[in-house]
């Protein structure tokens, strides 16, 4: 007989979808689509769990011990409203105007308070109670700094201190004195060491959250290092040739041309042993600020080596390059000498090499050098385009623009 075959109906498919998007509208309506609203409302319905239980707990103690009808009804409407309060003002955002978001400080005293309200309703077995107040302090550790820690810690002293002391003068058949200042006594003993772990917590948490400071300022630091020249601040060799090579590939993909510029200061052996070393690396400095105040913020500069520099011209044609070069020595002519020698003015020789489709970056940088080596033999203080690469086997072009020397 013929196997048989289930076929899937056209809205199967779609059912986990519709729930999932059911699902999804829910918990955005519960507990809002901002992710950090959603974790703060999150820890606020923790705490309201926390109150159900209690609401649990009266209830059947209601029936078990014969607790005080009046007293469970106080705990229950108390605490229903602080739970009420926080979520409205966590889903409504109106928690966004406080320097802490979350509420952290607020949910706490109103919990200690509520606590011990707890404490003296669950008269039977108030004692079992009094580590509401120890696990309240456990979500403090995690959130409050060491003053919002020490200040919940001695407000839950003061409210459980005031409450046993109150239950045992008013009611003493029922709270016994004696008991009550035991349960207090208890509580003096072991809250101070949780404040105490809760400092030590707080001062860890500051010094981690210092470390990772520190280690993404390191490697901020060791990133800059590994992308740039530490004397002019502009990209290393490394860097500009995966640049160029990203552009390569962008090139091929939409067309857009790129020219690459190749620059040699003029005579700067020159100024080393005329002004010593101290000015030559001001003059490469002053030559990097003066061609990043000229070219676009999508040109890419690079220090190639020495005195030598790259200039990435993007979306670029050479006679806009050579147009831009010329800008750069305008700049460099009108710009203050170092500091050391004020009178000095920097010169250079450059080649401009078209980047074509397809070409090596390597025969693109050497064509470019090329030219560099005309204009240096030409005179200095000029600019020389490069050859077509169909023709760099023959004669040398006569494509240059002249700069007076």
């Amino acid at each position: 007989m013929p196997e048989s075959v289930t076929h899937t109906q056209p809205g199967d498919a779609g059912a986990p979808r519709a729930r999932r998007f059911v699902l999804s509208m829910l918990l955005n309506a519960v507990l809002t689509d901002d992710p950090k609203q959603r974790v703060r409302i999150g820890r606020s319905l923790l705490a309201t769990f926390v109150y159900a239980v209690g609401w649990l707990l009266c209830e059947f103690g209601l029936r078990r011990w014969q607790l005080s009808h009046a007293g469970v009804r106080v705990y229950e409407i108390t605490s229903l409203l602080i739970a009420l309060s926080y979520y409205g003002a966590l889903r409504s955002g109106w928690n966004r105007r406080f320097q802490d978001p979350s509420l952290t400080g607020s949910q706490i005293v109103a919990a200690q308070f509520s606590g011990a309200l707890f404490y003296a309703v669950m008269s039977p077995v108030r004692g079992a109670m009094l580590s509401l107040q120890v696990i309240i302090l456990f979500f403090a550790m995690f959130k409050l700094k060491l003053r919002g820690q020490l200040f919940v810690s001695v407000n839950a002293l003061l409210v459980m201190g005031v409450t046993t002391t109150m239950l045992g003068i008013l009611w003493p058949q029922t709270y016994d004195p004696t008991t009550e200042l035991v349960h207090f006594i208890v509580l003096l003993t072991i809250l101070p060491p949780v404040s105490l772990l809760g400092a030590q917590l707080t001062s860890m948490r500051a010094k981690l959250h210092q470390q990772k400071d520190d280690l993404i300022k390191a490697l901020e630091h060791i990133k800059t290092l590994a992308d740039r020249d530490e004397l002019t601040g502009l990209l290393n060799r490394r860097c500009m040739r995966d640049m160029i090579m990203h552009h390569v590939k962008l090139q091929s993909r939409n067309g857009s041309g790129c020219s690459l510029a190749l620059i040699d200061l003029d005579h700067f052996k020159r100024i080393n042993d005329t002004h010593g070393h101290a000015v030559g690396d001001d003059v490469l400095r002053l030559f990097s600020q003066e061609v990043r105040k000229v070219l676009r913020e999508t040109d890419l500069v690079a220090r190639w080596g020495g005195e030598e520099f790259l200039v990435l011209l993007t979306g670029t044609q050479v006679d806009q390059a050579v147009t831009a070069m010329e800008r750069v020595r305008d700049g460099l002519a009108k710009a203050a000498g170092p500091q050391q020698a004020p009178d000095l003015r920097v010169q250079f020789s450059a080649g401009v090499a078209e980047l074509m489709p397809l070409e090596a970056m390597d025969k693109a940088i050497e064509r470019a050098d090329e030219a560099l080596y005309r204009a240096k033999a030409l005179g200095r203080n000029r600019t020389e385009l490069a050859l077509e690469p169909a023709l760099t086997g023959g004669a040398m072009g006569a494509f240059n623009v002249n700069s007076p020397s």
